[in-house]
């Protein structure tokens, strides 16, 4: 099980949070989530596109790269030799979320739950995965499943509240995770922080959005 870690994402008016799991990840530009997703090993920033793909060449100036392709390489026969190999995938997963390879990083996670699809913090790695992709209504969705799975999942909670209020405009629903999260005991952290950026999101739309 990975530590939880919190990703910041400022952006001008749009303010995102998401939750995840293993290494800090941070980075700055359009609002991002938070997610237990992704990362095993020590804390990297990258540009907004992000490194080159590990498969194909170690980042410039990452002198980790080279040992990374050979893990995903080893990972990958694992996986070829035992499909059923959980662990595996979900660091595979890890891995290409760490720098940023949303769709690469959704295969791994996906796989994953099909394998264990009761474990809401892979759940929302791979809802992180697909924001990262734009694929906004599908994120919203996962999130909301990695909450059905647990009520007490703060990180999904967090990540509905950004990805309704910053990318859908669905200020109603973000507003019921905001409320949802300070019923908790004790709140998530920057739960403040989050509900104002999001009041102002809402107030620069014009105070609409949908439900």
């Amino acid at each position: 099980m990975r530590k939880d870690q919190v990703v910041f994402l400022v952006g001008g008016l749009a303010f995102g949070i998401l939750f995840g799991f293993g290494a800090f990840h941070a980075w700055y530009g359009a609002p991002k989530l938070e997610g237990p997703g992704a990362g095993a090993g020590a804390a990297r920033a990258t540009g907004p596109m992000g490194p080159p793909a590990p498969t194909q060449v170690a980042p410039q100036g990452n002198a980790g790269g080279a040992p990374m392709v050979a893990e995903i390489n080893e990972l990958k026969r694992l996986v070829q030799e035992d499909p059923t190999n959980l662990a595996a995938w979900v660091r595979l997963g890890n891995l290409h979320f760490d720098v940023q390879m949303w769709d690469q990083g959704a295969m791994y996670y996906e796989k994953a739950v099909e394998l264990e699809p009761h474990n809401p913090d892979v759940m929302t790695d791979l809802g992180t995965c697909y924001r990262g992709m734009k694929q906004f209504d599908k994120a919203l969705e996962t999130f909301e499943r990695a909450h059905r799975l647990d009520p007490n999942h703060h990180q999904s909670l967090f990540n509905t509240a950004v990805v309704a209020g910053f990318d859908l405009k669905q200020f109603d629903r973000a507003e019921e995770a905001l409320n949802a999260m300070e019923a908790m005991n004790p709140p998530p952290p920057r739960l403040d922080e989050l509900r104002q950026a999001i009041a102002r999101e809402r107030a620069a739309a014009g105070g609409g959005g949908a439900s």
